[in-house]
């Protein structure tokens, strides 16, 4: 039964619900639904949040009026699941649907009664790229006076990574530049970097990545990882002349290392 109502309802179409369905069949779904949120186990807490999914879509589609029908479920779904999944799965509908205005709504709430978490201040910086808002900034420095310091790193690549792919690219570099001052040391950093350059495609700016990240004085393992890397790179979108050019220069860095 799950599998079907989440077949019908938790599809990523803007039309969840087939539009030819009749009233009859929308009262026989709604019936499955409550069945459904009675007999799963309480412990499959993704398949239960599914079914609740299934229903905000049925109530987004059929519901009359259909805000308030959503609202009344999502209100039963905050008693018995976690409140951050369920205001992250109504979100999730309301962008699939382009329900804009909600959306936000939504966002702001959720900004301030989940404060701390990172995910839901991300949520925030996708919303305000994809819309092409100006007061990004001022969102970024919230965020950091909320979130806990240990989830800063996380918060601002994720951030820059938004920028690369829905915002300003430069903005993302100035992020990562940024942090990467702070944390030189950190290769997830810089390989999180250069996928989002490679991504783009400019390929000086790529290879002069490369050369700054080849330059550090790492450990070992982190510096053949960084090579690796500058290599895959060359095989893919450079010459011969460029590929002996990374090799030697990771020679030399072992040379250097061993001498």
């Amino acid at each position: 039964m799950r599998n079907f109502l989440c077949g019908e309802f938790c599809r990523d179409g803007d039309s969840p619900v087939p539009v030819d369905i009749s009233m009859r069949k929308c009262r026989f779904l709604v019936n499955c639904i409550q069945v459904a949120l009675r007999t799963i186990n309480i412990r499959e807490e993704n398949e239960k949040l599914n079914v609740w999914l299934a229903y905000f879509n049925l109530e987004n589609e059929y519901g009359n009026p259909k805000e308030d029908a959503v609202t009344k479920i999502f209100q039963r779904a905050l008693q018995c699941n976690d409140p951050k999944k369920v205001h992250l799965a109504l979100l999730g509908m309301y962008e699939r649907t382009k329900q804009d205005k909600l959306a936000y709504e939504l966002l702001d709430k959720m900004i301030k009664r989940f404060k701390h978490s990172c995910k839901v201040w991300l949520r925030r910086m996708e919303n305000l790229l994809k819309k092409k808002q100006d007061d990004i900034q001022s969102i970024v420095n919230r965020a950091l006076l909320c979130l806990p310091k240990r989830k800063h790193i996380k918060f601002i690549s994720q951030t820059a990574i938004l920028e690369f792919k829905c915002g300003v690219a430069d903005r993302g570099r100035s992020m990562f530049e940024g942090i990467l001052r702070e944390y030189p040391k950190r290769t997830d950093l810089w390989s999180i970097y250069l996928d989002q350059e490679i991504r783009l495609g400019d390929k000086d700016m790529i290879r002069a990545l490369f050369e700054r990240a080849t330059s550090l004085s790492l450990a070992p393992k982190k510096m053949k990882f960084l090579f690796k890397k500058y290599l895959e790179f060359e095989k893919s979108a450079g010459d011969e002349e460029r590929i002996e050019s990374v090799k030697q220069k990771a020679l030399e860095y072992v040379e250097n290392t061993l001498a």
